[in-house]
Parts: structure tokens; sequence; C-alpha cells
């Protein structure tokens, strides 16, 4: 499988680990932002097929705006407290999994599988 475009919107405060740390092979671009509008320029930009969100900075509505404006994209939501409310708000929303934000490491890990996720329900 190719490389991987993987955008990361996450609260200032939350950053723990550093992008090139979490990048890896896999990825070919990968970009950290910080606010609602840096998402939509950065996942435009770059086309990215992966963007990662934290609901502290995304709205659920933001979301699906999000979700429908670029449906190539899989979106994974994170948040410290994830729970099943979360997660079947935010695949309400158009995501295709929201977990806790600790686990960031293993969403970009995961990274192909998400998007393959993706590209197959566009192509249905």
């Amino acid at each position: 499988m190719f490389p991987i475009r993987v955008v990361v919107a996450k609260s200032a405060e939350a950053i723990v680990a550093s992008p090139v740390n979490l990048s890896g092979p896999d990825s070919t671009c990968f970009a950290t932002v910080h606010a609602t509008t840096d998402i939509r320029e950065t996942v435009a930009r770059l086309r990215a097929q992966l963007a990662v969100v934290d609901l502290e900075v995304v709205s659920f509505s933001e979301l699906g705006e999000l979700c429908s404006e670029f449906p190539a994209t899989a979106f994974v939501c994170v948040h410290r407290l994830a729970d099943d409310a979360m997660w079947a708000r935010a695949l309400a929303a158009g995501a295709v999994d929201c977990c806790l934000s600790a686990d960031l490491e293993r969403i970009v890990e995961n990274a192909n599988s998400y998007v393959a996720i993706k590209e197959a329900t566009a192509a249905a």
C-alpha cells in the first residue's frame, strides 16, 4: 500500500508525542494542527487520507461538516475520556472510529486499515 498522508488535530495542551515519533516509514506526510480552520486547510492542501481529530478541538457538528466536505478522508476521533456514547456520536457524524487520546500511536499504526475502510465505503 502507498504511504498515507495524515493530519492530526489536537489541542495544544494534549500533544504529548512528536509527529516524528508517530509518522514512521508508512506516512508520506504528517501535519499537526490546532484549530478547525487549520484542519480544513491542511486536509485540503495535503489531500489527507486520514485525519485524527481531538473532540476537544472539534465539535460533533463540525466533525459532521468535515466528514461531508472531505468524503475521501477517514476521520478518527480521539478524546481523553472517550466512551461508547462518544463513539456512537462520532460514527453518526461520519467518522470511522473514536478512541482514547492515549491511543494516538496505535491509531497511526493502524492508519492503513482506516483508509481501506473509507476507500471501500466511498467505492460502494
